[in-house]
């Protein structure tokens, strides 16, 4: 048989019995549930032996189904970890760190925790993405990347998380704007003028939609960016009312006529950032190291804002 589609059976088979049924195996894999169903009942017929049993209205895998699934999936994971070493010595490294982080914490990030790291591993190739979450704890569940770190809401998932308070969330406004008086911004105020949104990648604009959400207050942006610069230089204009914490103002360039007022509801001050690893997936040194690094530098800084 065919190696390739020997082992597109065997991948078949480990999803069922992962999912525990054809149909959602199918759905995760985005096939069509006949095609799963036809090519492991080829493969039982080439090996002789049944794989598959359903107990109730669920599949599971026989003793013999057991063992394929196990040896595919030991498989996969010696060629993922064949896959990174080949990079490592592609890229004439001491080694890569995967590190999906949110757009606006970037440049938090690289002044502070990466400039660390690179002085104790200057060999080692750094791959840095951004983008949206729920595809971030997807590639952290799936061994894609290292760790994420995050600032927003996430959903419960079973990996290993270090939250960190990183608020209070705020208005920016330019010095001469009619909220330059407020010491805190109730929601509903806010309805009142007109407002620029982040695209739903950033964690602070999910945040953002929480609140008004909360407070049965319609969020009605004026202006929506991608860019955390672009909302500053509509704040700048006297164009609308952006929102980040005061930390993230502060790392912007020409933003001193610019004010961070907090917003006056519980989600803005007990907002967090999260660092995320998969408890599965152990770290290699320099990993561990800038994981360790991420973690200090966020306690350090939650503490100096307690302060």
């Amino acid at each position: 048989m065919d190696n390739e589609l020997q082992e597109k059976r065997l991948g078949y088979l480990h999803e069922v019995g992962l999912q525990g049924g054809i149909r959602k195996a199918a759905d995760v894999l985005n096939v069509n549930p006949s095609v799963i169903s036809r090519q492991v009942a080829l493969l039982e017929r080439s090996l002789h032996l049944p794989l598959l049993e359903r107990r109730g209205r669920n599949v599971v895998l026989t003793e013999a189904g057991k063992l394929l699934s196990d040896h595919f999936s030991e498989t996969q994971e010696r060629r993922e970890a064949l896959t990174k070493h080949l990079n490592d010595l592609r890229y004439m490294r001491g080694g890569t760190v995967n590190l999906r982080i949110g757009p606006g914490m970037v440049a938090n990030f690289v002044a502070n925790e990466l400039r660390e790291f690179s002085k104790v591993y200057p060999d080692v190739f750094v791959d840095i993405s951004s983008g949206d979450m729920s595809a971030t704890l997807m590639m952290l569940v799936r061994g894609e990347v290292d760790m994420a770190l995050s600032f927003g809401p996430i959903d419960n998932v079973s990996l290993q998380r270090r939250s960190f308070t990183r608020g209070p969330i705020c208005a920016i406004v330019p010095n001469d704007h009619p909220l330059r008086d407020f010491t805190n911004i109730p929601i509903n105020e806010l309805a009142h003028h007109r407002l620029i949104a982040l695209t739903n990648t950033y964690g602070i604009q999910r945040y953002i939609n929480k609140m008004f959400e909360s407070e049965n207050v319609a969020f009605t942006p004026a202006y929506r960016c991608n860019q955390q610069s672009v909302a500053i230089a509509l704040c700048q204009a006297g164009l609308g009312v952006g929102f980040m914490t005061a930390q993230s103002l502060g790392q912007q360039a020409g933003n001193s006529k610019l004010l961070a007022i907090p917003l006056d509801h519980p989600i803005a001050r007990e907002s967090q950032c999260h660092i995320l690893r998969s408890s599965d997936r152990r770290l290699h040194p320099a990993s561990e190291h800038l994981w360790w690094l991420l973690v200090n530098h966020l306690e350090r800084t939650q503490h100096e804002g307690a302060t």
